[in-house]
């Protein structure tokens, strides 16, 4: 009655679990990585990394339905929002009682509940308000615990109904009590159109066009072009009439994504921004959406539908099976009962110990589920053995008797592998380990409480033989036992074989562990034909590439130039302006890291990011650059007209200041290709490789002005000469002319072009007289690189600044000459450098941050990898201990280790050898893999010691071990793999590999136990198995019955009798072994039946 009454908990439990499933990749590491404070810092200071991208079939300028959904979006800046250059920013009114506590409806309207007529809402946190007539809003007291629920339920007995208990929250209008759904927090932040942006740029009046009253067609032609240019890729498709929305989300949408984007499956209402967009006359059919946040309800959506589409295939399946080899409704009934239980309420514990289920987590139940049917059938077949030995009566408790000690010990052995999964760093893994462990021992009640007096209460109709025996077991049961005693014969008779080619077989496929490759590419999770990809398909043919690389250049107050009405007045800070950066310099940080970054890896080179986007895509055309007297007036005059404009610069979602350190924030935001199989790891590090020399060229900028400016005794730097050594200028030069002139240029990865690139032109509007010498030159210019040109440098120049060495110049004789070498040879990324977190004290004046979901998921990749190594390692030591415990042998404990890593090293260096990446959803059946074996493992060595302890030779005892065990193990394996089998067909890759690998998991953990295990058994290393006591021959059996009947209920299977004669019987008449040369008196000490 128990387990009955705790049911509805765990059914409730397991329904609001399922509620809370939430995906953000952001989660899945800890908040003390780089990449994640990183991130954190980049959310906290951007709104555009959480963007979603909306678009349809004819989604032009023209289209009345793109400003129509954009407004509905968010309101217009008349209701309290606000325009910041082409976006439209909704208003963030403090006094809102729903923005300022996350409200929204759960879908159902809850009234009354207290019986004050109040309406019920959810906040930020879980947390529940409601809103009385009144017009006052008040948060319940109350919590969604299993002690609140029962309390309340308590409640509800004693008083009949609920008392109301909340803490004043806030005082609205009365309005919102008669249409609540006004009162909901605003879902979005954002939302920015192509028509709005190109608007902003290429009209009269705009950052292309200042001069509306001179401008002419050609302009605003010239402008056009130029804003198209800029915005293809990024929010106009190639043919420059497809557009798109552009909408960031509220932190109010971001709570629960599938209530902003979902599709309404699962009895959800369908999300609001699909709600707006058929208010605008947008058919679903026809609306495609792509972005992180769509990424992660998609992902949502996949794995519930998934459990609804399949979970009742595989339970029939498997209830099908499980008749199958039972032959017995009532049996079948239990067997099952235990396994969905223990499943619905590993998934209750999630919620009711306040976590929430991911992608990941949705698999654990299937674990819980399997492992709850392997302990069921091995404690119905104790109980079919109790049958036929005793009779019904005391079956049940005989059944019990016999495996509790085994299942108890593999359970914890179990949930100690499956617990080894905590250590992993990534949140979906930990969680995994954590709550597949709790659910592993929860079975234990079940199995035993719930089981025993199932059986007692419901016993199965036994059948009688010819001799009159009863016969508990199903004809297909006694085929399998008897083909299970052949393989026994077969293995024993051929240990050394066996065992040799399990050997050869492990060293093989573990050589394939070294080749394992990881991946959490989110796009992966789903089966080519999912919504989703077609939505990526179309959005990235149509628009462009939509997976964010996010880069932001970050530039200390130091470096910062004070504008012309700002100029310092103390001396010593007045000499140090001359080092800075104006406006338009830092500005152009930005620029050339974009201009670098599209060279090398954007269509003109490798084609892995689109168009990036950064300030400079709202301003004028930059000047060039240059020192002379008409470039620094030019320089500076549009410098001037950027800083009157700065305050709208600040409103676009690429430049920030942080408050605390008063650092600018210079974004440049990067698409990836989404469909592209893009390596991640090798896509961060090169483009470290081209952004960071862009930014050593200006800290080398800085040293070179200071050497100069001190050797001037402080009086500057203008018009001094400094030649540049060792880089390929000529080259260079020849391919930006090409470039120019239309012709096509495909840019390789030259981190020397883009430093000494970078460096001229830094020197050069320093006002310097800067030149170079070319010590590779080409045939066209034999004179670049000739005696005669670095001879008229050395009596031009003072100083020389040596990119790269060559024999072309002697730097020894330069300086014996009188001149300042300067080395700037030290300009390549390092990947070996530690990485600066952005929080970290000691970051540099001038620094790149690198965030985005990239290096997120790159980092997850490289954590996964380590996880899986860590959890195996843990999981084997913590298990081995437990073994070598149990065997009372270390030795013994380390051979029986062999066949339980078989399954892991088998499949997994098959995935290593054959190049099957081990992905998120994959990594942890390593460690299920070996709480499976395990599990097995343990009733064949118990029942292997009860025969080497009643004094039978060790092929007899694996014998005994195969009649009592092999049954079962095939029944699991039979029942909970093929069951399991019908994921493999799932649309969600991660439930799909899961779905083969555990059928493939199970299949070599019953080949490592039945093979494996036996083989080496049989073989030298069996001897470490020693019995714990000798059985004692020639004495009367009447002392077995006398000891049996006072030690019956408390001792394991290593002490209680069981009969074996019919396993002699049948072992003779095969004629096999030697079983009949000893009478069962010998060993029987329970009472006839």
């Amino acid at each position: 009655m128990a387990v009955f009454f705790l049911i509805p908990f765990a059914l409730r439990g397991a329904r609001l679990s399922l509620e809370k499933m939430k995906n953000d990749v952001k989660d899945w590491l800890p908040d003390d990585f780089t990449e994640t404070k990183d991130l954190a810092w980049f959310r906290d200071h951007f709104l555009g990394e959480q963007f979603v991208l909306i678009s349809w079939e004819g989604c032009t300028a023209d289209d009345q339905r793109l400003q129509l959904l954009s407004e509905k979006l968010v309101p217009t800046a008349g209701e309290g929002g606000d325009k910041k250059f082409g976006a439209q920013v909704a208003g963030h009114d403090e006094n809102f009682a729903g923005d300022r506590y996350g409200l929204y409806l759960t879908g159902e309207l809850y009234e009354n509940w207290g019986g004050e007529n109040e309406k019920w809402f959810k906040g930020t946190g879980e947390k529940w308000y409601y809103l009385l007539p009144d017009g006052e809003l008040r948060r319940w007291n109350g919590g969604s615990t299993m002690l609140g629920a029962m309390y309340r339920i308590g409640e509800q007995a004693l008083t009949g109904g609920h008392k109301l208990s909340g803490e004043y929250a806030a005082t609205v209008d009365p309005i919102y009590y008669k249409r609540p759904a006004t009162l909901q927090a605003h879902l979005f932040k954002s939302v920015v159109t192509g028509p709005q942006v190109l608007a902003q740029l290429a009209e009269p009046g705009g950052s292309l066009l200042r001069d509306e009253e001179n401008a002419n067609s050609a302009d605003l032609a010239d402008a056009d072009r130029i804003a198209h240019q800029r915005l293809e890729g990024v929010l106009f498709g190639p043919d420059g009439e497809q557009t798109c929305l552009i909408a960031t989300l509220s932190d109010a949408g971001k709570v629960d994504l599938r209530r902003t984007l979902g599709r309404g499956f699962m009895g959800r209402p369908l999300g609001r921004l699909r709600q707006l967009a058929i208010e605008a006359g947008i058919p679903q059919e026809e609306l495609h959406l792509g972005g992180p946040p769509v990424d992660n309800v998609a992902i949502d959506e996949e794995g519930e539908i998934t459990l609804a589409r399949l979970v009742l295939f595989a339970v029939g399946v498997g209830v099908f099976l499980s008749y199958l080899c039972l032959r017995s409704v009532k049996l079948t009934i239990m067997v099952f009962f235990v396994g969905g239980v223990s499943a619905i309420t590993s998934m209750s514990l999630v919620y009711w110990l306040g976590s929430a289920p991911d992608a990941v987590l949705m698999s654990m139940p299937a674990v819980v589920y399997v492992l709850g049917l392997a302990g069921a059938i091995h404690i119905i077949n104790y109980y079919k053995d109790a049958v036929e030995e005793n009779g019904i009566h005391g079956a049940a408790e005989m059944a019990v008797s016999h495996g509790w000690r085994p299942c108890l010990i593999a359970a914890v052995t179990t949930a100690l592998g499956l617990g080894s999964l905590a250590t992993s760093n990534i949140a979906p893994i930990k969680k995994f380990g954590i709550f597949s462990a709790l659910g592993v021992m929860a079975t234990l009640l079940l199995l035993f409480t719930y089981l025993p007096a199932a059986l007692q209460q419901w016993p199965p109709k036994v059948k009688k033989a010819k001799d009159g025996a009863l016969q508990a077991k199903s004809p297909m049961t006694i085929w399998m036992e008897k083909f299970s005693l052949r393989v026994a014969d077969f293995i024993i008779a051929r240990s050394t074989v066996v065992a040799t080619a399990c050997f050869i077989a492990f060293l093989i496929f573990g050589y394939g562990l070294t080749r394992i490759n990881t991946s959490v590419q989110l796009l992966k999770m789903f089966d080519s034909g999912s919504e989703i990809i077609q939505d990526y398909a179309w959005l990235e043919e149509n628009i462009g590439k939509l997976v964010p690389m996010e880069l932001v250049v970050r530039v200390e107050p130091s470096l910062q130039g004070h504008t012309g009405d700002e100029q310092p007045s103390d001396p010593e800070e007045a000499a140090e302006e001359k080092f800075k950066y104006t406006f338009l310099e830092r500005m152009e940080m930005a620029e050339r890291v974009q201009n670098a970054v599209e060279q090398v890896l954007g269509p003109q080179g490798r084609d892995l990011v689109g168009n990036g986007m950064s300030v400079a895509t709202f301003a004028p055309v930059l000047p060039e650059s240059g020192g002379s007297f008409r470039d620094v007036a030019i320089r500076g005059a549009y410098n001037r007209r950027l800083e009157e404009h700065r305050e709208e610069f600040l409103k676009t979602d690429y430049l920030r200041t942080e408050e605390e350190s008063g650092a600018e924030l210079w974004r440049v935001s990067l698409r990836l290709g989404a469909l592209q199989d893009i390596e991640y790891g090798r896509f961060v590090a090169d483009l470290r490789e081209i952004a960071e020399p862009v930014i050593a060229a200006y800290r080398k900028r800085d040293e070179i002005l200071r050497t100069i400016d001190k050797d001037n005794a402080g009086q500057g730097f203008a018009k001094a000469g400094v030649t540049l050594l060792g880089a390929n200028f000529m080259a260079y030069k020849e391919q930006a002319d090409k470039a120019e002139a239309g012709e096509q240029v495909v840019y390789k990865l030259d981190p020397q072009k883009i430093y000494a690139e970078t460096l001229f032109d830094l020197l050069a509007n320093a006002r310097l007289e800067v030149h170079y010498f070319d010590p590779i030159g080409d045939s066209l210019h034999p004179e670049g690189n000739s005696q005669g040109r670095l001879d008229l440098l050395m009596d031009r120049d003072q100083y020389f600044v040596v990119v790269a060495d060559s024999p072309k110049y002697d730097l020894a004789a330069i300086e014996s000459a009188g001149k300042t070498v300067i080395d700037a040879t030290h300009y390549k990324y390092d990947p070996t450098s530690p990485m600066f977190a952005v929080t970290d004290p000691d970051l540099p004046e001038l620094t790149i941050v690198y965030t985005g979901v990239v290096p997120v998921v790159y980092k997850a990749a490289r954590t996964l990898l380590s996880s899986l190594v860590e959890s195996t390692l843990w999981a084997f030591g913590l298990i081995a201990l437990v073994m070598a415990w149990v065997l009372k042998s270390a030795r013994a404990g380390i051979v029986s280790m062999l066949p339980n890593v078989f399954p892991v090293v088998l499949i997994f260096g098959f995935m290593g050898m054959t190049g099957i990446e081990v992905d998120i959803g994959t990594m942890m059946t390593a460690s299920v893999a070996m709480g499976i074996a395990v599990d097995d493992t343990i009733h064949f060595l118990t029942w292997f010691r009860w025969g080497l302890d009643k004094g039978l030779s060790r092929p007899d005892s694996i014998r005994e071990a195969y009649r009592r065990c092999a049954v079962a193990m095939m029944q699991t394996t039979i029942i909970g793999g093929v069951g399991l089998s019908v994921f493999a067909v799932s649309s969600f890759t991660p439930t799909q590999r899961f779905g083969y690998l555990m059928v493939s998991l199970l299949a070599a953990a019953l080949l490592g136990d039945l093979v494996f295990l036996p083989a080496l058994l049989a073989g030298p290393l069996g001897s470490m198995f020693r019995p714990a006591r000798k059985a004692h021959l020639g004495h009367d059996p009447s002392d077995d019955e006398a000891r049996h009947d006072s030690e019956e209920d408390h001792d394991s299977p290593s002490v209680i009798p069981v009969a074996i004669h019919r396993s002699e019987e049948n072992h003779n008449e095969n004629g096999h072994g030697d079983s009949g040369k000893r009478t069962d008196s010998h060993y029987r000490s329970g009472k006839s039946g």
